[in-house]
């Protein structure tokens, strides 16, 4: 089975800006930041239509993009040590009609949107007609998470979890996306827990996205290395 490097770099609490903030989180006050937003895919819609390529390999390699630029997203801890890990991979959903159910795939992130849409084809052709949890074997530990609701556009998005002690992946949840006065919007919900993560970085990756999706045709350095 495929496997990623579990590399990672221990945190030293003693010269980390928020270690008070962090410290204040993980006792009593234990969590999440939950925002949703509506995300203007105009663009990325339009090259979408003209490269032919798939639009939720395509978001989901986007956000993989920023998630990994920032440290607050690749946190963990590991043997009771907050670290960051070097790289973090997209954990998502595929649907199955048949049985109304989903499987969790997850795919490796190199940082060119063109080899993850390629790494995704591969996953999802292999094992789409799966219907466990898991097809691929349980994800490796330095992953976030992706899931998509194309059925129903939303204005709000919380996901409850039960113990979310140290669960430290950003999570986000992507909605229908429909077009409204001259532009395509895309209902997005992310969560991060607030231990490693404030609004002010939550707010930083939505507009890194957003940047990233209106101007997808100048990553053409990326796209044809």
């Amino acid at each position: 089975m495929e496997k990623t490097p579990l590399e990672y770099t221990p945190v030293d609490l003693s010269r980390w800006p928020r270690k008070e903030h962090f410290e204040v989180f993980q006792s009593f006050a234990q969590s999440t930041i939950n925002q949703t937003v509506l995300l203007d895919i105009t663009e990325l819609q339009k090259y979408i239509k003209e490269t032919g390529w798939k639009f939720y390999p395509t978001i989901i390699s986007l956000i993989a993009k920023v998630v990994n630029r920032h440290v607050e997203f690749r946190m963990a801890i590991k043997n009771d040590e907050l670290v960051i890990w070097n790289e973090i991979h997209p954990s998502y959903t595929i649907f199955h009609k048949e049985t109304e159910t989903f499987s969790s795939l997850w795919s490796h992130y190199d940082g060119n949107i063109l080899h993850f849409q390629q790494a995704y084809s591969e996953d999802v052709a292999r094992y789409c007609n799966d219907l466990s949890y898991w097809p691929k074997g349980q994800s490796p530990e330095n992953v976030f998470f992706v899931s998509a609701i194309p059925w129903v556009s939303f204005t709000s998005f919380n996901i409850n979890v039960a113990n979310m002690q140290n669960f430290f992946s950003p999570m986000f949840t992507i909605g229908k996306y429909y077009p409204q006065d001259g532009k395509v919007l895309l209902p997005l919900a992310v969560q991060v827990h607030h231990s490693v993560c404030d609004g002010f970085h939550a707010a930083r990756l939505i507009n890194e996205l957003q940047e990233l999706s209106d101007n997808i045709r100048h990553l053409s350095a990326e796209l044809n290395p």
